[in-house]
Order: structure tokens, then C-alpha cells, then sequence
């Protein structure tokens, strides 16, 4: 019995200094279900604020606004490759174009583009042409929008409600 209890303590102490290495090591991240939670109470963004996003399994994109669009702070969470859980911040802040561009963020070492606007140009869909087929997605034109679409998946085109095409704006992060 004693054997026993001295097992069990010395794996508990295994598993807690492994987990300490992994946390002060930042290798451990916010989980998928709790990004936006962390990026509203990192960035101090109201609860009241709406929330336009999308998560894939390595990148998560925000788009917070208040309700009437006049003010908006962004949030970019990515999963580590390797040893690591959870979502990591990569950057946030303002979106540093105007308000009529689309950002386009591209994250070295991500096979993902990231697309948000506050939709000022009212955008309804986005068509993305890979040379076969031509696949749409449909847009709200009335409300801000934060889209993670793969890499060379094909030419993407924005529409806004008169047909017009919109070009994204490259930008760092």
C-alpha cells in the first residue's frame, strides 16, 4: 500500500512539473471554445459589441463592432504547429485601412488568408473560382465580416450589391 501511494505521488508531481514546462513555456493556449471570451477581455471589448468571425483548425479571425458600426477592434488567434494546445494572440487592433477596402491578412507559415471589412460597400457574396467550378458565399451586406478561406483555392472576387467587383488590401500582421 505504500508502494502504492508513493507511485501515485510521484506521478503526480511528473504530470504537474510537465505541465508547469508547458505553460511557462507558452505552449499552452486558450481553447477553441474560449477565443472570443479571451480576445474581449484582453482587447476590453464590451460584451454589447457584436462579434462577425471564423475559425478553422489553425487560424481564428474577429471582427468585433459597437451597434452602429462607427467603431471596431479585431482579433487574430492562430494554433501553433508542434508541441503546443490551444490558440495563441497574433495580432488585433484597428483595422488599418479604409472603410471601404477589405483587409487581407496572410500569416507566414499558414497555408490561410484571413478577409475582414466593416462592409461599408456593402458586399453580398464572395466567389471563388479554382478553375473548374465556381463556388459562392453569401455575405450579409449589412454587417461587418471576418472570413479564413485556404491558399490558392483559386481567384477570389468580392461583389458588392451593384455587381461591382472589390480588390482586398495586403496587409502585415
Amino acid at each position: 500500500m505504500k508502494r502504492l501511494s508513493k507511485y501515485v505521488g510521484v506521478s503526480i508531481i511528473v504530470v504537474f512539473v510537465t505541465f508547469s514546462f508547458l505553460y511557462f513555456n507558452d505552449n499552452i493556449g486558450i481553447s477553441k471554445l474560449r477565443i472570443e471570451k479571451d480576445a474581449r477581455i484582453a482587447g476590453k471589448i464590451d460584451d454589447k459589441w457584436q462579434v462577425a468571425k471564423d475559425t478553422t483548425n489553425t487560424i481564428s479571425a474577429m471582427l468585433f463592432n459597437n451597434a452602429s458600426l462607427e467603431d471596431h477592434s479585431f482579433s487574430i488567434y492562430v494554433n501553433r504547429k508542434g508541441l503546443s494546445y490551444g490558440y495563441f494572440f497574433r495580432g488585433g487592433g484597428s483595422l488599418i485601412v479604409d472603410d471601404v477596402d477589405i483587409a487581407d491578412y496572410y500569416i507566414d507559415g499558414y497555408q490561410e488568408r484571413i478577409y475582414m471589412s466593416m462592409n461599408k460597400q456593402q458586399i453580398v457574396k464572395i466567389e471563388i473560382d479554382d478553375g473548374n467550378t465556381i463556388e459562392t458565399i453569401k455575405i450579409d451586406n449589412t454587417k461587418p465580416f471576418s472570413i479564413v478561406l485556404p491558399i490558392n483555392q483559386g481567384i477570389i472576387k468580392f461583389y458588392d450589391i451593384n455587381g461591382d467587383t472589390f480588390e482586398p488590401v495586403k496587409m502585415p500582421l
